[in-house]
């Protein structure tokens, strides 16, 4: 068995990602697989409070580690720069190995980022850094809106593929509802004319009661929930690569 990677990254700090992360192991539990199958982990983080997503790996008996062992607190960046560190090579050896260590006997990991793409770059440990070392699908999950949206969306896209990731699929977090329609037609206008070897995944409402909930809800609702806004065979058979054989979703 060849266990498989999702990694998932942002535009930045609370745009929901670990929202992402939880509705995607939703979709799976929703589509056949069973919880020991599956695993969630946060391997490196600048907050140490519980995010929903891991209350909801406890509940659904998910194999789980949300803080990572390398925390960016305040003042790291110096700490390194001053050698008062681990060297770069030994601090993402170390995430990668927890990485592994979590994703032993395991179909599917999903891989929640820090910040934006590029964040841990001056110590060698960005998201990308990571994710470059691992054979990984990446999700970025973009900020709302249109042009500054889509701005965003090519730097830092465009910073991943510089770096060498590829099959990177795009999923828009967070929108309000008064404006999804019009969002969602302007971006998959542009978008892929700018990004044409990304994927554009869906967009999600900012239904702030409904998210959270999410941490509460059994498997089915959050599924559901999450599939009303991304599509269940376009991101897990189309992008991620499982296979629907009707009675549950398998590895191609």
């Amino acid at each position: 068995m060849t266990t498989k990677y999702l990694y998932v990254m942002g535009a930045e700090s609370g745009v929901g990602k670990s929202t992402v992360c939880l509705g995607i192991l939703a979709q799976l539990l929703a589509s056949g697989f069973t919880a020991d199958q599956l695993a969630y982990i946060k391997p490196v983080t600048q907050c140490i409070e519980k995010q929903s997503v891991a209350l909801f790996c406890e509940r659904r008996y998910i194999t789980y580690r949300d803080l990572g062992s390398l925390v960016f607190s305040k003042g790291f960046s110096k700490d390194f720069i001053d050698g008062l560190t681990p060297r770069s090579d030994e601090l993402l050896a170390e995430a990668l190995g927890a990485i592994y260590a979590i994703g032993q006997g395991k179909e599917v990991v999903i891989i929640d980022g820090v910040g934006d793409s590029s964040v841990g770059s001056v110590a060698g440990v960005s998201n990308v850094d990571i994710a470059v070392s691992l054979a990984c699908s990446v999700i970025f999950v973009g900020k709302p809106g249109i042009g500054a949206a889509i701005d965003n969306t090519v730097l830092c896209v465009s910073f991943m593929q510089y770096k060498g990731l590829a099959n990177i699929g795009i999923i828009y977090n967070k929108i309000p509802l008064s404006a999804l329609a019009e969002i969602k037609s302007y971006v998959t206008k542009r978008l892929p004319e700018l990004l044409p070897e990304i994927t554009l995944l869906g967009f999600i409402g900012n239904d702030q009661i409904v998210e959270t909930q999410l941490k509460n809800n059994v498997s089915e609702e959050a599924a559901q929930w999450f599939s009303s806004y991304i599509d269940r065979k376009t991101l897990l058979c189309d992008w991620l690569g499982l296979t629907d054989y009707g009675s549950g979703l398998v590895q191609k």
